[in-house]
């Protein structure tokens, strides 16, 4: 049985704090396309909620870069899910710790990475939890590195110098004998 090899080994990234368990898939494959496929997630990351597919051709893919973006309401929110777990620590430390918690990941799901890029002039945003930053900025240099091999496969003059050089330095080298 033939497996195909299109993936590379660290192609799965987490989409939400709250839920690192569900992984969306992010590569370069031997087709030269960016290949997109993340679940996306509702009510603050907790509920998973349909797909985002896409498949770019590297030829058409520009500007790839990583960001960091801060969702205020969920960090509003949950700093006021922290201070009033804190408050309410002596009447019911239960209620205390569950309001910690949910204040706790509200908060981290507020701070998210941004894996974007354009493909014929429109970008593209894939939002990430903070702890995939350098995973994200390790992707971003794998896609434009590959866009840059894409590119110098396909640049004529680029070959026909390089072919041109060859030429000449082997007629010289025959005209020495």
């Amino acid at each position: 049985m033939v497996q195909s090899v299109d993936k590379s080994n660290n192609d799965a990234f987490a989409v939400s704090l709250v839920t690192p368990w569900i992984k969306g898939e992010m590569f370069v494959g031997q087709d030269d396309f960016l290949k997109i496929k993340m679940p996306n997630t509702v009510f603050f990351g907790l509920i998973p909620a349909g797909q985002t597919k896409d498949n770019s051709p590297l030829a058409n893919v520009s500007n790839v870069y990583t960001s960091r973006s801060y969702k205020l309401l969920n960090i509003i929110i949950g700093l006021l899910l922290v201070i009033f777990g804190f408050s309410s620590f002596g009447s019911d430390a239960g209620t205390a710790i569950i309001l910690l918690v949910i204040g706790v990941l509200l908060m981290g799901s507020g701070i998210k990475t941004v894996f974007a890029y354009e493909r014929s002039g429109v970008e593209k945003r894939i939002e990430l939890p903070f702890f995939e930053a350098n995973h994200a900025e390790e992707f971003e240099e794998e896609v434009v590195s590959r866009i840059a091999a894409f590119q110098d496969d396909r640049n004529v003059r680029k070959h026909s110098e390089s072919n041109a050089q060859t030429i000449t330095d082997a007629i010289r080298e025959s005209h020495k004998d």
